[in-house]
């Protein structure tokens, strides 16, 4: 099987190609981009002035929020949001999406977040039988759900934003998962930034968002076009377990214990299921690849922790599978 000299990713991985040299188009994207995407000085300036010019438009609208932040009690939400309030003295709302897979241990870190930061915060939903449709539908066809989350809580977010003239939404996207399939600037960070909810969907579905528009099957809210989509680790390095220390530091957060993945939902194992059924490889495989080209990560180092998350998920517990399918009602 043919694989990339440099990151590792294989013939197998989404939108790949390969140069004559055998090394892959996002590894060229990379080497082409790699001193903007690391200047970390020039980067802080950025969002700062991205964060200012939120500042004076939400003052002007006289709003009473500088930016949203989507909170699921996982660590890169609260270490968002504590910087957005300590760091920046920006004026946060805190969202969380109730789509029926929050775990106890995501409740109770939201809880002891917003103790401890004093941070507002709105909880919302939608109706859960066309939730559930939607649900039942992407498993059904893509062997995927993940992308009705993404899509309902931006599409809400936008909503409420502009109802409210909040300027701004700040997203925990890591930088691995911003860059996973990039070989373009177009619409992505910290090149561009999303003005409205279509480009931002595009930098996960990479063309899908027209098709599914043209069909009529997906509302992007097309008279929205004025609140800036921020991924703050697109313009911010810091690892996972730096994240972690500083929160059990600063607030008593508590990192999971013996889970792999994200803890603050239960149905994950179930995607991390779906992607080796469909694609072959756990979801993180792309996001992994970004490091390697950073070098934090040796191929070698990457491809351990994929065997890793493999062995984790290639199978999935009978109760798991009965919870999951019983909350999106398959």
């Amino acid at each position: 099987m043919r694989k990339c000299i440099k990151c590792g990713l294989d013939e197998t991985y989404t939108g790949i190609t390969f140069d004559e040299k055998g090394v892959c188009n996002y590894c060229n994207f990379y080497e082409k981009h790699k001193f903007e995407l690391n200047d970390e000085v020039a980067l802080e300036l950025k969002f700062q002035e991205k964060i200012e010019k939120a500042k004076e438009k939400a003052k002007k609208n006289n709003a009473k929020y500088d930016c949203l932040v989507g909170f699921s009690g996982g660590k890169d939400s609260t270490y968002i949001i504590y910087q957005l309030m300590k760091k920046y003295k920006v004026r946060v709302l805190a969202f969380t999406f109730d789509n029926g897979f929050s775990t106890q241990y995501g409740k109770d870190n939201i809880k002891n977040a917003l103790a401890k930061l004093d941070v507002d915060h709105i909880t919302f939903s939608m109706n859960d039988e066309i939730l559930r449709k939607q649900y039942s539908m992407c498993v059904k066809m893509m062997k995927n759900f993940c992308s009705v989350c993404f899509h309902n809580m931006h599409y809400y977010s936008y909503l409420f934003a502009h109802q409210n003239n909040i300027p701004m939404i700040v997203n925990g996207r890591t930088i691995g998962q911003i860059l996973q399939c990039a070989d373009s600037t177009d619409r992505i960070e910290p090149f561009e930034t999303s003005k409205n909810l279509k480009d931002f969907e595009h930098q996960m579905f990479r063309g899908l968002e027209e098709r599914t528009e043209k069909m009529g099957k997906i509302e992007y809210l097309k008279d929205i076009n004025d609140i800036e989509a921020v991924s703050y680790f697109a313009y911010h390095k810091i690892s996972e377990e730096e994240t972690m220390r500083f929160l059990e530091e600063k607030i008593g957060w508590k990192r999971p214990e013996g889970v792999s993945g994200h803890a603050d939902c239960f149905a994950h194992s179930m995607a991390e299921y779906m992607s080796i059924q469909k694609y072959g490889y756990p979801v993180r495989k792309g996001e992994l690849a970004v490091l390697v080209r950073k070098g934090e990560l040796t191929i070698e180092e990457a491809e351990n922790i994929l065997k890793k998350d493999w062995e984790n998920f290639k199978e999935v517990s009978e109760e798991t599978k009965e919870k999951f399918y019983n909350r999106i009602g398959v």
